[in-house]
């Protein structure tokens, strides 16, 4: 049996132009997504390096080299990084996967520290913010709903103005109801 080589990586250069996006990457990105990450490279510029095979396939990144296509960059030089063996193409693949899918998840409460002007400028949507606190929040406190669940909200009046764009991001969802008195 052949012994394969422990993979070792390390930085290289190439052109943007140089550098062969993976056919067949199922990793996808709204508008939105692409915009944020323009904004991303435009700010920044390129930070988290693209991984490519020794062919120069990219296994990690495809979206940054397509945006910096979309950024007339394709001329420029840039790092990557690059393993010291050919890759199987079993292991090109799994990495792929797992460069977009081992990542970490965020702490809710945490998050929301950073404030709402931050999160919406780095592209977060408050209603996805929300919604993921929410998710959490749910699996704290299990509840077993027949058709709806009823939530009384009660807050000072003067404090209204400050869930008003909460309370409307939640009315977009089907099927809210919203009913709203003062005493």
């Amino acid at each position: 049996m052949e012994k394969v080589a422990k993979l070792e990586w390390h930085t290289e250069k190439r052109r943007v132009s140089e550098l062969i996006l993976f056919d067949g990457n199922p990793r996808q990105m709204s508008e939105k997504q692409a915009d944020d990450l323009l904004k991303s490279l435009k700010k920044f510029n390129l930070v988290e390096i693209p991984v490519i095979d020794t062919t120069n396939r990219v296994l990690a990144g495809n979206m940054r080299v397509t945006s910096l296509h979309v950024l007339n960059r394709e001329n420029e030089e840039i790092e990557v990084r690059v393993p010291n063996r050919k890759l199987t193409e079993k292991e090109a693949q799994e990495y792929l996967l797992r460069s977009n899918k081992n990542t970490g998840s965020w702490d809710m409460d945490l998050l929301a520290d950073f404030g709402e002007d931050m999160l919406v400028d780095c592209g977060w949507d408050v209603g996805e913010i929300f919604s993921e606190k929410e998710e959490l929040d749910e699996k704290e406190v299990p509840l077993v709903c027949i058709k709806k669940i009823h939530i009384l909200l009660s807050l000072p009046l003067d404090s209204f103005s400050s869930i008003q764009q909460y309370l409307a991001k939640i009315l977009e969802v089907k099927g809210v109801e919203y009913e709203q008195a003062c005493n």
